[in-house]
């Protein structure tokens, strides 16, 4: 009688075990791991590069697969975020952009609006008798009275200093909303052509006299406060 409640409570006993067992595996595979994932610890701007001052690192619990998600060890230096975002934000690699992708450069807009560093502006170049669009939506990096440090893409980099360098009037306005490398332009037009070949087309048809305003582009109107008055 003794040997069979021996053998009774040892058979009760590997089945609870087991229970166990089973219901800690399966908490396991549903709770995921535990990572270390960065939390923005403020407020940054659309070109701002990146610092480890930024951010915080935090443990998180997820899933595999349930997130994509950035590391200290995996954010190269020299990065920019591609996105304003806010403090408490979680960082994952699409809000950033590797070091090269962009670069400044300074130009001189005539009649600047009111603008400053982290906000984004639309670029007008007087081509004939029309301003046409070369730029949209490109983050201003600094300000200093009419010279604004913009951040354009690496590829359009010897177009941009052509026409950084040249006496090409610039106008800019306020962007509403967030728009090949080879031999350098001839000219201040080429570079400008380069960087809106479907209205310089436009306007290789028609006689300078009679060059209907560009389609790709309103002209930036007079009346309004965050827009100049373009000076062909």
């Amino acid at each position: 009688m003794n040997r069979r409640r021996v053998f009774a409570a040892i058979f009760f006993s590997v089945v609870i075990i087991a229970v166990l067992g089973v219901i800690v595996g399966a908490e396991i595979v549903s709770g995921g791991q535990t990572i270390s994932v960065l939390r923005l610890r403020t407020l940054v701007q659309r070109g701002d590069v990146y610092s480890a001052a930024d951010v915080d690192v935090v443990p998180l619990r997820i899933a595999p697969g349930d997130l994509n998600y950035e590391t200290l060890a995996s954010v190269p230096a020299g990065a920019r975020f591609a996105l304003p975002l806010q403090a408490g934000d979680l960082l994952n690699p699409d809000e950033l952009e590797p070091p090269g992708a962009e670069i400044e450069i300074s130009l001189s807009i005539i009649n600047p609006p009111p603008i400053q560093s982290g906000q984004s502006i639309d670029i007008f170049a007087a081509v004939q008798e029309s301003q046409v669009l070369i730029a949209h939506a490109v983050p201003v990096v600094g300000v200093s009275g009419g010279q604004f440090t913009v951040l354009v893409s690496s590829q359009d980099e010897l177009a941009w200093i052509e026409i950084a360098a040249s006496s090409a009037q610039l106008h800019a306005v306020v962007a509403i909303t967030s728009g090949p490398t080879g031999l350098p332009p001839a000219n201040v037009q080429d570079a400008i052509c380069e960087l809106a070949p479907s209205d310089c087309a436009g306007l290789a048809a028609s006689s300078p006299a009679t060059a209907p305003a560009s389609s790709g582009a309103a002209k930036p109107s007079p009346t309004s406060t965050s827009t100049p008055t373009p000076s062909p």
